[in-house]
Order: C-alpha cells, then sequence, then structure tokens
C-alpha cells in the first residue's frame, strides 16, 4: 500500500475529515467494534441502538408522513382521504407560522371537522408542530374527539412544541420567556394526564440543519433542549417515566450516507443513556424518531437533481430506523403544494418497503464494522457537545448569548466553502451544471422587527441556508 502511494501521505490520500470532526478511515475491521458497550444489543434491547421494536418494520413498517400544506381545507381533506389510499399512513399537517407562509391554519373546531372529516385517526395518526403562538390545537381535538364519541385516552399521535427550537428559528417571542414557559407548562401537563399517548414536545433538530450545522451539532442541540424540558417539566412535580413519552424528535437526513444512518441509530443511543442518568426505566429510554430530508443541499437550479438527493437521504432513514419519514417534494423550494411533486416524494418511500423489501429486514446495518464504529464516534462526539452546551447554561442561555450561533456559523461557512471550491460536488450545481440553466425564485420567507418584541435574539434567528 505505501508503495502504490508514490510518497503521498497516508492519512491525507486515504483518510477523510468530516463536519462532525470524525476520522473517517479507508478500512475497517473487527478490532474496531470489538470493545463497543452496545455491540452486543438485540433489536429491542437498551441502549436501542438496534431499533425500539425487533419487529416494527416486518409488522407495519414505518409510517410514510408526508406534510400536507394546502391551506383550503376542504382540498385538504380530499388529498389526505387520497393519499391515504396510496401510502399515507400519517396526517403530517404544516400550520402557517409568521415566518412560515405556506401552511394550514386551524383557528376552531369547524377548521378541524372540515380538514379531517372521514379520516381515522387511530389508522393514520396527527403529527402537528405547533408553536406558542398558535391556538391551542389539543384542545380543539378534545372538542373534536368529544363531537366524534371518541376516547381521547386511547388516541396516538402527536401535538407536539418545541419552544427552544421555535426561538431558534424565529429569534423572538411575542411574550415573555416565563409566560411561553408557563403556558406550554399548563398544556403539556393537562395533555399528560387526559392524553397520555399524544405526544407533547417535537424537539426539531432540523432547525439547525438548516442553518448549516454538522450532524453531531445538530443531535447535541437535541439532547441539551430535551434535558432543559426534562428539568423543568421535574420543578412541576412530573416523575422521568411520565416526562419521556410525552417527547419526540424530528431529525434531519442529508445527502452523507453512512453519516446518517449512524446519526439515526447514534441518537436512540444517546436517547436511552441520558434517560437512563434521569432514573427513567427501559421503556421510558425509547425514543420515536421522525425523519426529514434536508434542506441545506438542495438546489434551486436542475429541481430534478434534487430527487436523487432526496432518495439516498429516505434510503438513510429507513436503514437507520427511523419510526416515521417525511420527504419533501423535490420542487419545495420554489413551488407550493402540488400533487405530482408529492407523489413522486411518497413513492420514494413506497418504492423503498414494496421492492426493494426494507419492511422484511431487522437492523440492516447491525454487524457492519464501518457504520457500527461511526455510530459510536457520533455518539462520543455529539455528548460532548451536548456537555459543552449545558456548561454554558443550557440552549436558551446559549442561544441568547449568540453562542449556538457562532458554533453553526463556522460549521456553515466550512460547507460552503467547500462546495464553492468543489470539494463537495453537488450535481447540477457545481458539478455537470447546465450553463443555460437560471436559479428558480424560492418562496420568500416574511422578515419580521424581532427588536420589537418582548424578547429577542441578539444574533437575530438562525439562517436558513435553503
Amino acid at each position: 500500500m505505501v508503495d502504490s502511494l508514490k510518497g503521498v501521505d497516508y492519512d491525507k490520500a486515504l483518510k477523510t475529515r468530516t463536519y462532525e470532526g470524525i476520522t473517517l478511515e479507508p478500512i475497517y475491521r473487527r478490532e474496531d467494534i470489538k470493545d463497543l458497550n452496545f455491540i452486543k444489543s438485540e433489536p429491542g434491547q437498551a441502549p436501542y441502538v438496534r431499533g425500539n421494536d425487533p419487529r416494527k418494520y416486518i409488522a407495519e413498517g414505518w409510517k410514510v408522513a408526508q406534510a400536507q400544506t394546502n391551506p383550503d381545507l376542504k382540498v385538504l381533506n380530499a388529498i389526505l382521504k387520497d393519499e391515504l389510499m396510496r401510502g399515507l399512513a400519517m396526517v403530517n399537517l404544516k400550520l402557517k407560522h409568521a415566518d412560515c407562509p405556506t401552511g394550514i391554519e386551524l383557528r376552531s373546531v369547524k377548521d378541524l371537522r372540515v380538514a379531517l372529516e372521514g379520516i381515522d385517526l387511530k389508522a393514520a395518526p396527527l403529527f402537528i408542530q405547533v408553536d406558542s403562538q398558535d391556538e391551542d390545537i389539543f384542545a380543539l381535538l378534545l372538542e373534536y374527539m368529544e363531537e366524534q364519541k371518541l376516547n381521547v385516552r386511547d388516541l396516538e399521535g402527536f401535538i407536539g412544541y418545541d419552544v427552544t427550537g421555535e426561538f431558534a428559528r424565529k429569534g423572538y417571542f411575542d411574550i415573555p420567556l416565563e409566560e411561553v414557559w408557563k403556558k406550554i407548562m399548563d398544556v403539556v401537563i393537562q395533555r399528560a394526564s387526559r392524553a397520555p399517548k399524544m405526544r407533547a414536545f417535537i424537539i426539531d433538530g432540523t432547525v439547525y440543519e438548516g442553518a448549516g450545522a454538522s450532524s453531531t451539532q445538530e443531535l447535541a442541540f437535541v439532547l441539551s433542549t430535551a434535558i432543559g424540558y426534562i428539568q423543568g417539566l421535574q420543578l412541576s412535580g412530573m416523575d422521568i417515566d411520565t416526562i419521556a413519552p410525552l417527547m419526540a424528535v424530528k431529525l434531519s437526513l442529508g445527502s452523507n450516507f453512512f453519516m446518517e444512518i449512524a446519526k439515526i441509530r447514534a441518537f436512540r443511543l444517546l436517547w436511552a443513556e441520558m434517560i437512563k442518568a434521569f432514573g427513567g426505566s427501559e421503556d421510558s429510554q425509547k425514543i420515536w424518531i421522525h425523519g426529514k430530508t434536508a434542506t441545506f443541499n438542495k438546489s434551486t437550479y436542475d429541481l430534478y437533481v434534487n430527487m436523487l438527493r432526496t432518495t439516498t437521504e429516505t434510503f438513510s432513514g429507513v436503514i437507520g430506523g427511523v419510526d416515521s419519514l417525511e420527504t419533501d417534494p423535490f420542487d419545495s423550494l420554489v413551488k407550493e403544494d402540488n400533487a405530482f411533486a408529492r407523489r413522486i416524494a411518497r413513492n420514494q418511500q413506497l418504492i423503498l418497503a414494496e421492492e426493494s423489501h426494507f419492511t422484511k429486514v431487522i437492523d440492516p446495518a447491525g454487524g457492519s464494522y464501518y457504520i457500527e464504529s461511526l455510530t459510536a464516534q457520533m455518539a462520543q462526539s455529539s455528548w460532548a457537545k451536548m456537555q459543552e452546551v449545558e456548561k454554558e447554561g443550557g440552549m436558551i442561555r446559549s442561544l441568547r448569548a449568540g453562542k449556538i450561533h457562532e458554533l453553526i456559523d463556522t460549521t456553515a461557512h466550512a460547507r460552503i466553502d467547500a462546495v464553492h471550491k468543489r470539494r463537495d460536488v453537488f450535481v447540477g450545481v457545481n458539478m455537470f451544471a447546465n450553463p443555460t440553466d437560471e436559479a428558480l425564485t424560492e418562496i420568500p420567507v416574511p422578515t419580521v422587527d424581532i427588536k420589537s418584541k418582548p424578547v429577542w435574539l441578539e444574533k437575530g434567528p438562525l439562517p436558513r441556508l435553503r
């Protein structure tokens, strides 16, 4: 091997340093994984690296959870009914917000009635991310369930807050932070008693990925956010085994195929260790992971190339073992809701399930020297980064001090520079590009004078690089 390198430095020629700070070796062997604590765990056993349930994909697969954004509630209902017959398995409603111009408005029980008419929420659970200033969707759902004579205690689903992620995304709150937290705590405590199977938090890592964060940074920030929520709820008198089942996470899936597989597996390990440290039971150490294809790497040139990116991202999410999966339409940056792009995105998942038969295997990545080693490195690096944030006082303090912005900016600049210099290849953008192709205009995001708000971040919201 030394002779074949012809004097070129071995490390420079064959090793790869990633944005996560991990060095990838040219070859991996049994020795690389023999000392890993989790390597002998079975699927369905703590720390759940190999999945929460050994038969989940075989029994029911992952939940196909395409986001729905059509603002016309009657049209939305028709779309849901059609797509639920064509493979959709979750009612994922994207709400309209001040910083998100495309989406759905649910202001009353009547709105819910129109949107969900004829939809079986037991067969297709709700998935709604809500902001602190939204209508109390859970209260509307309670009233709707009473109308339908359904028992809300039996209903599984997700109507989840992420106050920290909202603060990072928007850069402000309309009311003082203490009032935001009290409002959310009141809703969550009520939720825990009235609908214990309905998750109240969806901790959103895609906020950080969209700003340019590395995979380990994303995991670290999600963990630190969760720690803040758990500590706050414990102060309200709730125990960890009541708190943990109220939580789910939403993680991005980028184009670094093996890294993203390892990220999903590593997060299950990290979550289990964190809940264990809080004194949680093994059952409480399980976490629902909602995967979503990344935005940072999507192009407004040659839009169809985005299908290739979302295919590998969807693939890595499935191999990693996500519980629900949202594949963005290839043209989502520049076009509002359209049937063709939605169908392509949905079918990318269905092909993996029905034609590639990934619902016939359990943890296909298990035992791979490379992926198992990378899983351990991802977990170690993410945990260390989380500890750094905690030393600064947690996520909210780090955001207000600008620390999170600084960490992400460093990574984002390195990633952008690599694209400009073609160290990272983006087909159709910096390699094999059509010189006559023009970038399409992205859907504009409204700007807000955050300094007119009661609470705002000195450095503003995290940037949206896409």
